[in-house]
């Protein structure tokens, strides 16, 4: 009976053993499997991620084109300071005559108003189609000036500046003419940037814009006088014509009562003839 109690004992054991080893043995088959499957699907995210990102680099790839060796580079940034000499000196001469014209301009006006900032393109096509006359007096043409010099920015961006600008010199050339003060173009060489730059060539260049602005000036002068000139030539003709085309028209009303056989023809001949004498 002990021996029997005994080898029972001893199977319980042996299988407890072999049921704990097999446990065991798939516990790690299990901890060992999870992580090769976890790594497996690491590294097919991995994979697919590099894919994405291949491709997703051949698509920018081929929708960026490539330079053209043919076609003009533009040219390479400049850090300030960088300009060059002759850069410099065609800058200083612009700004001579800018600074000498905008001086004038703002001598006669009295001054300058403050950009417009109405992006509508009419209100700079209204103010365009009134054209000054010459029997305006310095008032009215120093309004019309200042409304013109307004409204720069404007015909800046709507490609009628030069149109504009030269409807202002001749606006401002009329004032010159019905005033008794002088410009002083010292005025118009004030700009410390240039006059005292430490390049002479600078320098010069600005004062030769300066001399360059001064010729402009007289330029509109002369062009604003001869543009007078031409409008009272065409207001004298236009009063002739409508005075020969009236006794036109009183003639051929004479021809509803037709005296000594005259036509309308012979009587506007007649009238016309005594405005020739």
């Amino acid at each position: 009976m002990n021996n029997t109690g005994s080898s029972s004992g001893a199977t319980v054991w042996v299988v407890a053993l072999v049921a704990a080893v097999v446990l065991v043995g798939l516990f790690r088959f299990l901890v060992l499997g999870g992580v090769a499957l976890l790594g497996l699907a690491l590294l097919g995210l991995l994979i697919w991620l590099s894919a994405g990102f291949i491709s997703s680099q051949n698509r920018a790839a081929r929708q960026i084109p490539l330079p053209d060796d043919d076609a003009e580079q533009p040219p390479p940034a400049r850090w300030p300071g960088q300009t060059s000499a002759e850069e410099a000196v065609e800058e200083a001469r612009a700004a001579g005559a800018s600074n000498m014209r905008t001086a004038w301009i703002s001598w006669h006006l009295r001054s300058l108003p403050p950009p417009e900032q109405s992006r509508d393109p009419r209100l700079l096509t209204g103010t365009l189609s009134v054209v000054p006359q010459a029997d305006w007096d310095v008032d009215r043409l120093r309004t019309h000036g200042r409304a013109l010099w307004s409204l720069r920015t404007g015909a800046r961006r709507h490609g009628l500046l030069d149109e504009l600008d030269a409807r202002l010199d001749r606006v401002v050339a009329m004032i010159s003419d019905l005033t008794d003060t002088e410009f002083d173009t010292g005025l118009g060489q004030v700009n410390d940037q240039y006059l005292y730059h430490p390049d002479r060539q600078v320098r010069t260049a600005y004062l030769e814009g300066g001399a360059l602005g001064v010729e402009l000036i007289m330029d509109a002068v002369t062009a604003a006088r001869a543009r007078a000139r031409e409008d009272a030539a065409t207001r004298a003709a236009a009063e002739s014509l409508a005075r020969q085309r009236n006794a036109a028209l009183r003639a051929l009303r004479e021809t509803h009562h037709p005296t000594a056989g005259r036509d309308a023809r012979t009587a506007w001949e007649e009238q016309a003839r005594k405005l020739e004498e």
